[in-house]
C-alpha cells in the first residue's frame, strides 16, 4: 500500500504477505494473462532444454537461497552450485557470485523441479574452463571475501579453505607459482562484477577458456549426486 501526501514528498509504503490459496477466487482477467505468459516462459525453457515440471530430486534438507545469506557466507545450496561448476570442468576449484543466486527464498524439503533450478539462477550462463596462475587465484579469491555484503561474494567448491596461512585447494597450500584448473561462470570473466574488473579472458594471468554446459544442467546432475 502506497500512501502519497505532498508533491515531491516519498510515499509511505506499507507491505504483508498475503497466503494465496483456493479461498482466494482468481480474477478472470488476471489469470488469463498469468497463464499467457506462464505458457511463453515455460515453451522458451523447453526451447533451452528444460523440462520446468520434472521432478529433479527430493530434498532431505532446507537450501537457504535468501540474499542474506548467499551474499555473506557459505551454505548447502552454494555448495552444490560451486561443486557443480568443479565438476562439469574437472577442475581443482569451483568459483561464482553469490548475487547470481536469484531467488531470495529458502527450498524446503521435498520434491525440487527443474523450473526451481531456473528460479534460483535465472541468469544462467555457461560454465567456462580456465587455467589460472595460482597468485591470480588467490588474489581472486581475496577480493570474493572483501566482496562480502554484496553480489560479487564468492563461493568456492569443497576443499578451498582460507585459514590464517593462506588458502588450501584441496588441503594443499595454494602456490603461487603454479597454475589450477577453474570452474566459473562466463559472467566472472567478463570483469562485470564488482571490484573483479581485471577478472577477464584476456587478463594475462588467464590461459585455455572453455565454454561449457548451462550452469543450470550441471547444477541438476550435482543435485542428483548428492540427493539419490
Amino acid at each position: 500500500n502506497l500512501t502519497f501526501g505532498a508533491k515531491g514528498t516519498r510515499p509511505t509504503v506499507e507491505s504483508r504477505l498475503q497466503l494465496i490459496t483456493d479461498a482466494i477466487r482468481p480474477d478472470a482477467a488476471v489469470d488469463a494473462l498469468v497463464t499467457k505468459w506462464t505458457t511463453t516462459a515455460f515453451d522458451a525453457f523447453r526451447r533451452d532444454g528444460f523440462t520446468p515440471e520434472r521432478a529433479v530430486v527430493t530434498l532431505t534438507e532446507p537450501l537457504d537461497g535468501r540474499e542474506a545469506v548467499v551474499r555473506n557466507r557459505e551454505g548447502a545450496l552454494t555448495q552444490i552450485i560451486a561443486n557443480a561448476m568443479r565438476r562439469e570442468a574437472g577442475a581443482d576449484v569451483g568459483i561464482f557470485n553469490g548475487g547470481s543466486v536469484r531467488i531470495d527464498d529458502v527450498l524446503l524439503p521435498g520434491p525440487i523441479t527443474e523450473y526451481d533450478i531456473i528460479r534460483i539462477l535465472p541468469f544462467g550462463g555457461k560454465v567456462v574452463k580456465a587455467t589460472f596462475d595460482g597468485a591470480f587465484l588467490a588474489k581472486v579469491l581475496d577480493q570474493g571475501l572483501g566482496n562480502q555484503g554484496v553480489g560479487g561474494f564468492l563461493h568456492t567448491s569443497d576443499g578451498t579453505t582460507r585459514t590464517s596461512a593462506g588458502w588450501l585447494i584441496n588441503g594443499q597450500p595454494l602456490d603461487p607459482a603454479r597454475r589450477y584448473t577453474v570452474g566459473t561462470s562466463d559472467f566472472l570473466l567478463t570483469g562485470g562484477e564488482i571490484n573483479l574488473g581485471y577478472l577477464t579472458r584476456t587478463n594475462p594471468a588467464v590461459h585455455d577458456t572453455q565454454d561449457l554446459r548451462d550452469v543450470r544442467m550441471a547444477v541438476i546432475d550435482e543435485l542428483k549426486r548428492r540427493y539419490q
